[in-house]
């Protein structure tokens, strides 16, 4: 049997199913950072977002060049982070009720900013390749493969960033034990920045590699809020791999339910997935650490 003929029962845009649990991750990875291991309830992920739309947008109306704006769409959201954290929220951890409200009117802030300098108009943000490919039957658009390829390097940076660095390393110990930390010598203020800022930037990535995507508008970070809490609730805060897999189990989800009922009722299945999911992962975690203790046990 050829390739061709293996996938050849699945619609044409099946790769939109690789795509949009490309997009879940990319969306998510931010917020794992300033959300899953600073425990910062940021409500202006989605803001980090949009300043990455539109830097892009600005670049690429100013200088014609969409990859340009689309390079320093995350350096203009880290700046921002930056700022926001120094400014604000350093002062705020440990409080998530007050991190909450801050990060809520910062949103509210930006998106109005961006309607004052915008409008409410719609923009169009170009695709820098264009065109499509058929691999099997399915047909592959350039831009979309670029952002799972994208998505697939920010995951693995960061991994390896938290791995196999000396910054990693501390982020681990002024996550786990602040106090710990800095006993130790470790700047634990530097870090929190670090950290927020890196996924501020990461945030204003995605806004920037999706904006092709989508058309671009002062709410155009909602869009993605809701589900990058979603990923990061049920893949367990502070636990990359866990992103991935609540990711794929959502965005796949969403995916491929939208094939054979409506988008509007899709994501409410989803979403019902999602609190089942938070409900149970708990009780699986437990079970499968239960079974680890009896198979260490049994082995000594």
């Amino acid at each position: 049997m050829t390739l061709a003929a293996a996938f050849g029962f699945l619609p044409t845009d099946s790769f939109n199913v690789v795509v949009l649990v490309a997009v879940f991750v990319l969306i998510a990875v931010g917020l794992h950072l300033t959300f899953g291991l600073l425990d910062v309830v940021n409500l202006a992920h989605g803001e980090f977002l949009l300043i990455g739309a539109y830097t892009t947008y600005q670049v690429q109306k100013s200088t014609g060049s969409v990859v340009l704006g689309m390079l320093l769409g995350p350096v203009a959201a880290a700046l921002v982070g930056l700022a926001v954290e120094r400014g604000i929220l350093r002062f705020l951890y440990r409080r998530p009720l007050d991190s909450l409200l801050a990060t809520f009117g910062l949103a509210v802030i930006i998106r109005q900013v961006a309607q004052l300098l915008y409008s409410a108009n719609p923009r169009l943000v170009d695709d820098p390749i264009g065109g499509s490919f058929t691999v099997a039957g399915l047909n592959v658009p350039w831009w979309r493969l670029t952002v799972v390829v994208i998505t697939v390097v920010v995951v693995s940076a960061v991994a390896a960033l938290f791995a196999h660095t000396r910054f990693g390393l501390q982020a681990r110990a002024t996550v786990r034990n602040p106090t710990l930390a800095e006993t130790s010598g470790i700047n634990t203020a530097a870090v929190r920045a670090a950290l927020f800022t890196i996924g501020a930037a990461v945030a204003g990535l995605a806004g920037a590699v999706l904006a092709p995507l989508n058309t671009l508008d002062p709410q155009y970070g909602l869009l993605f809020l809701v589900n990058s809490f979603l990923v990061v609730i049920l893949g367990g805060k502070g636990s990359l791999r866990g992103l991935v897999v609540a990711a794929a189990v959502l965005g796949g989800s969403l995916a491929i339910l939208q094939f054979v009922i409506s988008t509007v009722v899709a994501q409410i299945v989803v979403l019902v997935i999602a609190v089942v999911g938070v409900r149970v992962r708990p009780v699986l975690a437990r079970a499968v650490a239960e079974r680890r203790e009896r198979r260490a046990a049994s082995a000594a």
